[in-house]
């Protein structure tokens, strides 16, 4: 025998940008996908920040935005080192996880 009732569950029906607020929802042929960069960071055990988590949801331009900083900064810390190659266009990328 089947038992039928009503179930309240909560979905994300938006998500947005930690940094300039627009959402990471795209809409794709009525479908709404989260298009989202996520920066996260949790501190452990010997760490000066042990015990704290950060998490930032980015869109895309804001992502990219955080990665040209982060690629300048490698750059500044590696550029007179003969043993480290500077970062690409693939600094950061996954390329396990990628389909480029």
């Amino acid at each position: 025998m089947k038992v039928y009732g009503q179930k309240m569950i909560e979905v994300v029906v938006d998500r947005h940008c930690d940094i300039c607020g627009a959402s990471v929802m795209v809409d794709s042929n009525g479908v709404q996908l989260e298009e989202v960069g996520e920066l996260t960071a949790n501190w452990g055990f010997g760490s000066k920040r042990d015990g704290i988590t950060h998490h930032l949801d980015m869109c895309e331009s804001c992502f990219q935005v955080a990665l040209s900083a982060l690629k300048e900064h490698r750059r500044s810390i590696v550029m007179f080192d003969d043993e480290q190659d500077l970062p690409d266009e693939n600094f950061g990328v996954d390329c396990s996880n990628s389909t480029h």
